[in-house]
């Protein structure tokens, strides 16, 4: 992406979506196979002890004071990335095994950056798996699988077509009133569609072209609560392989805004900082 195409996207999703979370360098992952096709993912990850041990202790098992009605799938996940248990029925759970971006390839992030207590960092896990587990279930098919980012709460990593992509799904607790105006710039690849869902809650579809507009970005922004919710999956070398419609879907699902609510009671992320006025 050259200094324009920079320019250009900061500049207009500030109009829309002030808390986007940065396109990260993506480095080479090695092959692996998944369940139904052979992936050639391009993202150096690592799951680490932290990672494996949490996945597999919380699986899908609520937390005190979350939702009882969140109620996870308890079929054989699509994801290669994740594993279930023996047993079958509502019992049954499935972890999905978390990964570590080495956002510099060879140097791999510190352990709990944001110096969180090991009963908060557990919490934010488990919301990931159960967030992980509805995707696995929402997403189009071709999404082939599906690894939460540790230490990062609102970040994943889809796989689909032999590439990997970056998904956010944040729940961000926020001041703003409202969603800024939902500006369509065909000319500059950037579209935005002003929909409304449960019952009369107002959220905009944005398609974005990135890199010279040969790839587009996916993008659903609304409000919940006292919070800020973000949907979006970045392009790679390709457009991304989940269309903003199809983001929607899950957003519609009772079981994702399930999660939202109590993401927005029991936040899971910092609160965004004030906007900047002609920022």
């Amino acid at each position: 992406m050259d200094s324009d195409d920079i320019t250009l996207l900061r500049s207009t999703m500030e109009r829309t979506v002030d808390d986007l979370p940065p396109l990260p360098d993506l480095a080479p992952l090695a092959a692996r196979e998944g369940r139904r096709r052979r992936l050639r993912a391009r993202i150096a990850i690592v799951t680490t002890a932290f990672g494996a041990v949490t996945a597999g202790a919380l699986g899908l098992t609520l937390l005190p004071g979350s939702n009882p009605e969140v109620t996870m799938p308890a079929a054989v996940p699509s994801s290669p990335g994740a594993t279930a248990s023996a047993s079958t029925g509502p019992s049954a759970s499935t972890t999905y095994a978390p990964v570590t971006i080495e956002e510099t390839p060879g140097v791999t992030p510190p352990d709990n950056p944001d110096g969180l207590s090991a009963a908060e960092r557990e919490r934010r896990a488990a919301h990931q798996q159960r967030v992980a587990a509805l995707l696995d279930e929402l997403l189009p098919a071709t999404v082939t699988e599906i690894r939460p980012v540790k230490d990062k709460v609102y970040v994943y990593r889809i796989a689909s077509g032999g590439e990997t992509f970056r998904m956010t799904v944040s729940v961000r607790p926020s001041d703003e009133n409202g969603l800024k105006p939902c500006v369509d710039e065909p000319v500059r690849g950037f579209h935005c569609e002003e929909v409304t869902f449960d019952g009369n809650r107002e959220a905009h579809l944005i398609s974005m072209a990135v890199n010279s507009q040969e790839t587009s970005g996916s993008y659903l922004n609304f409000r919940y609560g006292d919070s800020r919710v973000l949907l979006s999956v970045d392009p790679e070398n390709v457009s991304a392989p989940v269309t903003p419609r199809q983001l929607l879907a899950v957003a519609q699902d009772p079981r994702f805004l399930d999660l939202v609510r109590y993401a927005d009671e029991n936040p899971v992320e910092t609160k965004a900082p004030p906007a900047i006025e002609g920022g």
